[in-house]
């Protein structure tokens, strides 16, 4: 499709309001619409459209093509065909509104400059943007300072700064901020960077990353020792290993050999501890930075690129933004030639890349450093999400060969198509500041690496048009899977404070043949219920993120790479069971591949893992086996159709009031005279689901103690005396309320604590259940691991938090957080 005015066709706009499922209409009143003074929201998604839209349209001085635009970009947000990123949803329409997600920040080598990072940090963060930052120019750990004005801490020692600031302000007032720290490996500090994060406490508000050169991997690949440098010397004074004279610290050496000169590195032994650092705990991540710089269209004027931004999709100069928005693929399949439909996708291509250009000119930018990169360089970040729901709909197996061929025919296509918009947007409001000085890198980039056509004028008005951003959230709303990543599960339960609410995905719905109608609540359990009974009756190519294997996920991560201007936020997931020597060979084959970043995540890496591994005796039939592990989302498997014990019309019970923070806490727990049956909690902060599921585990053959284990795991940071002990949480309160019930209904003394005094030995409960014939059918409860820890998301309570693209997504309110 030429890049000439035909690109200004309309398609005929969807009649009425658009539809949203139940699921998506929450997160659209949660994280996007305006509230009132009370909270409430004042917007659905099709007003929040139209509020974006007209303030983005502003940027249009032509009054026909303001109306062509806001035309056409309603009905593409309408149909949710696109989703910009968060902070413009938010955003848009406010004074001052901030409508870029991250950004790119320098860190001078004066203390003067570190704070005014810190500062400069704050101040995005309370835009409501993310920071990414390079290290590498803050001098080493020791180095004299001045004139006898003492030492230098190092870049470990001022990123602590940050983090404390990050702990304090919230991202747009909504959630903390993210960090994105990063460090050359040559740097001299490299091994006190590498181990920064791994007593899994310091530096919580920020992902690192190492940027490693291909001249340090030769040397790794060759065993050869590996020179440090700073300022763009050699460095000659002794490396300190924090990890030296067994963990107390000291200087370096490789298996008791010292260097062959002051500051030298074995560079097989640095990339080992980043290999293990990262398969033990998920970080740092690995930048491939000449790869990078090889597709910098900017460094004849700006230089080499040296960080990212903190899901590392967007590699960018100091003072640079990441610009972004995402296109919904899965939305452009045609069943009946079960393809694309290319000119529809093409067309919109434009429309979504002048929209992001016209945000660089409506955007309120924190900073007047950010204005004016931006300006002079004017960053267009157009990805895609629903990749995975558009291999479903064409039968093809994510992670296979046909799957990354299928990838390198829509993203060649897709890239080809956002430059051509660029080009003609640079043809009719003029070319970016900073084109002129990289004319040759972006005449090779543009014939040679994009491939268009030479009779196309070269006036690109962005410096780069492509990416692929993590979209957790936005393909909520868009009801799709997310970003160029693999689907999560098929069928699971949700609970949050509204409730228990269940998901069933429409395609697999579709292929089993059962009916869903997304706005039903009843049709999503049943076709839910229906899924989880027939999934081994699904297609092969109905994979999901636990059954691939990394090089599944390099594949297709390749296959994006080798079509996207700048970087991809994508996860590769590995087993627990992956080796050490797995994940190096993973991470070389990536570097060989020419990505760019790789974020790694093996099953259980974290200590604080999303969700905890399960193991059941139940027959695999009558549960939700298809719910995700951590690695990739937390969902709680839970038997969607488990027989329960039905609830009698009338049950007796007490209710507590305890004073707990401040705040009171009411318990009110429910029996029949034989078993603890109901919970009701509120107050306190607690969600009012802790009730709901603690009540469905009760009815539905969990035993009291089982449910009081599982809530007395939660640690808080306040405490209050009652019934004997100390509770430091209000789901403790509520556990031991349980067992208090529990007591009195075994005639035992009300405390554990008076329990032992007395040497009161605990009464088999009677068997309530089995009188009515329930008991046999009641599954066998699931056991959970108690070394690790289930995560909730902050905001709603719910553990549907998935990991992807290097953050964390709650899949019921929106929450999300780069970690």
């Amino acid at each position: 499709m030429s890049a000439s005015k035909k690109t200004i066709i309309q398609f005929a706009s969807p009649a009425g309001r658009t539809h949203l499922g139940i699921n998506a209409q929450r997160v659209v009143a949660k994280r996007y619409s305006l509230k009132d003074i009370k909270g409430n929201p004042l917007e659905q998604w099709d007003d929040i459209v139209r509020r974006v839209v007209s303030h983005v349209a502003n940027a249009e001085t032509d009054p026909r093509r303001r109306e062509e635009f806001m035309f056409n970009m309603t009905r593409l947000m309408d149909e949710r065909a696109f989703v910009p990123n968060t902070p413009c949803l938010v955003n848009a329409g406010k004074p001052k509104g901030q409508l870029a997600a991250c950004f790119v920040l320098p860190v001078p080598d004066s203390l003067e400059g570190i704070m005014e990072h810190a500062k400069q940090c704050a101040l995005i963060h309370q835009s409501g943007g993310g920071t990414g930052m390079t290290y590498e120019l803050l001098r080493p750990a020791g180095t004299p300072v001045g004139e006898g004005r003492g030492v230098a801490s190092g870049p470990v020692s001022f990123m602590q700064i940050v983090n404390t600031m990050t702990e304090t302000v919230k991202q747009g007032g909504v959630r903390r901020g993210a960090n994105m720290g990063i460090l050359a490996v040559a740097h001299p500090d490299i091994l006190r960077f590498i181990h920064a994060k791994n007593d899994q406490k310091s530096l919580t508000n920020f992902n690192i990353s190492v940027t490693v050169t291909d001249k340090f991997l030769r040397a790794v690949e060759n065993n050869e020792w590996y020179q440090t440098e700073f300022d763009g010397r050699p460095w000659d004074q002794p490396i300190y290993d924090p990890q030296a004279e067994d963990g107390l610290g000291g200087l370096y050496t490789y298996n008791g050999q010292e260097p062959p000169r002051p500051g030298m590195i074995f560079a097989h032994d640095i990339w080992q501890r980043i290999i293990e650092s990262t398969h033990r705990w998920a970080e740092p991540g690995i930048i491939f930075i000449d790869n990078v710089n090889k597709h910098n269209p900017l460094r004849n004027s700006m230089g080499l690129k040296q960080a990212s931004n903190p899901c590392a999709e967007q590699m960018l100069h100091d003072y640079n933004a990441c610009n972004l928005g995402s296109i919904d693929v899965d939305k452009y399949y045609d069943e009946a030639t079960d393809e694309i439909a290319w000119d529809r996708f093409a067309q919109d291509i434009y429309w979504c890349v002048r929209f992001l250009d016209n945000v660089i000119d409506t955007c309120s930018w924190p900073l007047p450093q950010i204005h004016d990169t931006v300006h002079r360089t004017r960053p267009v970040g157009l990805g895609i999400m629903g990749f995975a729901d558009l291999l479903l709909n064409k039968k093809i197996t994510y992670g296979s060969d046909e799957s990354a061929g299928y990838a390198d025919k829509m993203m060649d296509f897709f890239r080809k198509e956002s430059w051509k918009a660029s080009l003609a947007l640079g043809q009719e409001k003029g070319v970016m500041p900073e084109f002129e000085p990289n004319r040759n890198l972006y005449d090779d980039l543009i014939y040679n690496e994009v491939g268009l056509d030479r009779s196309i004028p070269l006036t690109p008005r962005n410096y780069e048009v492509t990416t692929v951003a993590p979209t957790g959230t936005i393909s909520l709303v868009a009801e799709t899977s997310s970003g160029c990543e693999p689907n999560f599960s098929y069928a699971y339960v949700r609970r949050d404070t509204l409730g228990t609410r269940t998901y069933a995905h429409p395609v697999a719905a579709k292929v089993l043949g059962v009916e869903l109608d997304n706005s039903d609540p009843d049709s999503i359990e049943r076709a839910a219920a229906f899924i989880v009974d027939n999934r081994d009756k699904l297609p092969e190519y109905f994979v999901d993120a636990l059954t691939l294997m990394p090089d599944d996920h390099l594949r297709v991560l390749k296959s994006f790479q080798d079509h996207v201007d700048n970087s991809i936020s994508k996860t590769v997931n590995a087993p627990a069971s992956y080796s050490i020597e797995d994940t190096d060979r993973v991470h070389r084959l990536a570097w060989k591949m020419g990505v760019k970043a790789v974020s790694y995540y093996r099953d259980g890496s974290r200590d604080n893992q999303v969700l905890t591994a399960v193991t059941t005796e139940q027959k695999p039939e009558t549960i939700a086996e298809d719910i995700q592990t951590g690695s990739s989302a937390a969902f709680v498997p839970v038997p969607i159709k488990a027989p329960t014990a039905e609830r009698p019309r009338e049950l007796t019970g007490s209710t507590w009031q305890i004073s707990f923070d401040h705040q009171n806490l009411y318990v009110t727990v429910n029996h029949d005279g034989l078993q603890v049956l109901e919970i009701f909690a509120t107050g306190a902060g607690l969600s009012v689901s802790v009730g709901l599921l603690a009540s469905k585990m009760l009815r539905g053959g969990f035993e009291p103690e089982e449910v009081s284990a599982s809530l007395n795991k939660v640690i808080g940071n306040h405490s209050v005396w009652f019934n004997e002990r100390l509770c430091t949480s209000p789901e403790q309160v509520v556990a031991e309320c349980i067992m208090l019930t529990k007591r009195r209904l075994m005639n035992q003394p009300d405390s554990a604590r008076a329990m032992a005094k007395m040497a009161v030995t605990p009464q088999q409960p009677k068997p309530a259940i089995a009188s009515t014939g329930i008991a046999a059918a009641i599954p066998t409860p699931v056991t959970i691991d108690s070394k690790k820890v289930i995560t909730f998301c902050p905001e709603c309570s719910s553990n549907q938090i998935e990991y992807a693209g290097g953050c964390y997504t709650c899949r019921d309110c929106g929450f999300s957080k780069c970690v």
